[in-house]
């Protein structure tokens, strides 16, 4: 009589043993849902992204010194209209064409995908997460939403301190309802920033070059081709539809200026288009940009180190 053996046959079922649970297959959300908490562990596992906020929170605060430099001492109540508020609080200054607050969040913005992709621990990244398209949505929501939220604390530190300021000043307290929509663009164009930082990383898979990029385009770069553009036949006007002069148009209601500031105002920003139209511009050039950076992300080799 022989010994039974095992069926070597396909057919042939492992029961699990007692007390463990079966292996379910892992769905796309939850895949997603624990990408985003990698991405969120690793980026505040950082000392730098603590540093970089508490000196982001420290300059915030000090926006009510901006406010008392601009106030008339000889004037018993010094009015503070709300779209000067809204522009202290977003620009700071404005001159710079881009919100200062960019130049801190380059190094968070950059980093999640400089890490993967020039200091070769994508292949871990991606074994972690499921993928690499799940780990740049992952990066492009983490990035977004930390771009946002500290926009949003900037914009809040910065209005309690001006109207610390202006309450001890004496000075009259601008019409705040009217600056939330302001803020609110802010933090939408913060966010925006942050995906277009590991964008452009992902596109050129520097980390040095992307932030020269960011800084000098803005700057200078994006101002001399639209003027070069307003020289063609047909395209004058058109240097307000690039990229960021729709987003300083975002940012800026020159409608919101006293009529003799307006020329002025729309100088610096550069752009005719009304604020929501510019919005919706700014928002989509970043979704083309975010765009290739997924395709270039996930169709890239990692390095080995």
């Amino acid at each position: 009589m022989r010994s039974p053996v095992a069926d070597p046959s396909p057919r042939a079922t492992v029961t699990p043993d007692a007390g463990t649970a079966p292996l379910t297959p892992v769905t796309r959300a939850e895949a997603f849902r624990r990408a985003c908490r990698y991405e969120w562990r690793h980026l505040a596992g950082l000392r730098s992204t603590w540093v970089l906020l508490g000196v982001a929170g420290v300059l915030s605060l000090l926006t009510g010194v901006t406010v008392l430099l601009d106030l008339d001492p000889g004037e018993v109540e010094p009015p503070v209209t709300a779209a000067a508020m809204a522009d202290v609080i977003t620009w700071a200054p404005l001159a710079t064409q881009v919100p200062a607050l960019c130049f801190f969040l380059l190094v968070l913005g950059t980093g999640p995908v400089s890490t993967d992709l020039v200091r070769g621990a994508a292949r871990t990244t991606w074994l972690a997460v499921n993928g690499r398209g799940t780990a740049y949505a992952a990066k492009c929501l983490v990035g977004f939403l930390v771009g946002a939220a500290t926009a949003s604390a900037s914009a809040l530190l910065g209005a309690l301190s001006s109207a610390l300021v202006l309450a001890t000043a004496g000075g009259a307290q601008p019409e705040w309802g009217r600056v939330v929509v302001p803020a609110l663009r802010f933090s939408l164009w913060m966010g925006c920033w942050a995906l277009l930082c590991l964008a452009l990383v992902s596109l050129i898979r520097s980390r040095i070059v992307p932030v020269l990029f960011l800084c000098m385009w803005p700057l200078i770069v994006e101002r001399l081709l639209g003027g070069l553009l307003g020289r063609l036949p047909g395209l004058d006007g058109v240097g307000g539809w690039l990229p960021f002069a729709a987003g300083r148009a975002m940012l800026t209601d020159v409608s919101a200026y006293p009529a003799d500031d307006r020329p002025f105002a729309r100088a610096l920003v550069g752009s005719d288009l009304a604020t929501a139209p510019a919005t919706g511009l700014f928002c989509l050039y970043t979704a083309l940009i975010a765009a290739a950076g997924c395709w270039a992300y996930c169709r890239r080799d990692a390095t080995s180190g």
